[in-house]
């Protein structure tokens, strides 16, 4: 594979991560939150279980043991990640929510310190300095509430929350990073989010909430489901194996740029000069973050959450 193929197939994969938060954005008018989150899930999670009877996947064998864990695990970065995400989307812009992906830069950075005392470069923390206070310029600089997002300061938060819950498994989960095939890793996690989902989604089949949402709102949830829960999964484990994970990370660059864009000139979001500002600060330190390391370690592990 040569590079700009590389190039090209981590920019697609981060493209079609980057329009989930307007695709979202868009479900979120149709299905609740926490409906929505469930439908998803279980859609990819049938996907893996898939690709793995179909042999796309590898069949490796996993300890009872380590199944346990890693379902455990699950039911925080699957479940409270999933949920956490799309209540927060439910609340704030899809502007918003695309540029909060620096929130996982930074919590993964801090976290990866508290636990293993990893070395953070001078210039990384000059990166997540600049992407906290984009953070704050764009949450409480930015445009006012409104009908079409009515708490952004709370939405943002609960986004931030769920990108917590991610860089928690980017940790913890790294030693099974090591272990274990990624779409394996992914097929059990969400499997054990189904403890979660499966009693929700039985509550809304039984009163009736799936069956109203109309063809558009379950063609935005497949999309989700299929295409940046699996085909963005599958197209970046393969390109970063031969292409080396730092040509990952900087390819992250691409998704708040085209989350951002989608949210303001596709869905017409609005506008405001904290935006902007916010939003620069935070590209910028999204920049000089994913630079800073050669082969960052969060870039290795499933971003399960997405």
């Amino acid at each position: 594979m040569s590079k700009l193929q590389a190039v090209l197939l981590l920019v697609l994969a981060n493209v079609l991560w980057g329009s989930s938060h307007a695709i979202g954005k868009l479900a979120i008018e149709s299905f609740d939150p926490l409906i929505l989150a469930g439908i998803r899930v279980s859609i990819a999670t049938a996907c893996f279980w898939g690709l793995r009877f179909s042999g796309i996947a590898p069949r490796e064998s996993v300890p009872r043991r380590d199944v346990l864990v890693l379902g455990s695990l699950g039911l925080l970065t699957v479940a409270c990640a999933q949920f956490l995400d799309y209540r927060g989307l439910s609340l704030t812009t899809a502007t918003d929510s695309s540029l909060m992906i620096i929130g996982e830069v930074i919590s993964t950075t801090v976290l990866a310190w508290l636990v293993t005392r990893e070395f953070v470069s001078p210039q990384k923390q000059i990166g997540l300095v600049l992407g906290i206070v984009g953070v704050v310029v764009l949450t409480l600089g930015g445009a006012p509430d409104s009908s079409y997002a009515p708490n952004r300061a709370l939405g943002n938060t609960f986004v931030i929350l769920a990108l917590l819950c991610e860089s928690i498994f980017t940790v913890l989960g790294a030693h099974y990073v090591q272990r274990f095939q990624p779409l394996t890793i992914l097929r059990w996690t969400y499997t054990g989010s189904m403890l979660v989902w499966t009693p929700v989604l039985w509550l809304a089949y039984t009163t009736n909430q799936i069956a109203t949402a109309p063809w558009e709102a379950w063609g935005a949830v497949v999309y989700m489901a299929i295409a940046t829960s699996v085909v963005s999964y599958l197209l970046w484990f393969w390109v970063i194996r031969s292409a080396g994970a730092s040509l990952g990370a900087i390819s992250l660059f691409v998704q708040p740029v085209v989350g951002s864009l989608i949210g303001l000139y596709v869905l017409a979001e609005p506008q405001s000069p904290g935006l902007y500002i916010g939003a620069g600060l935070i590209l910028v330190a999204m920049l000089v973050a994913t630079l800073a390391d050669s082969a960052p370690k969060a870039t290795e592990a499933p971003h399960v959450g997405h």
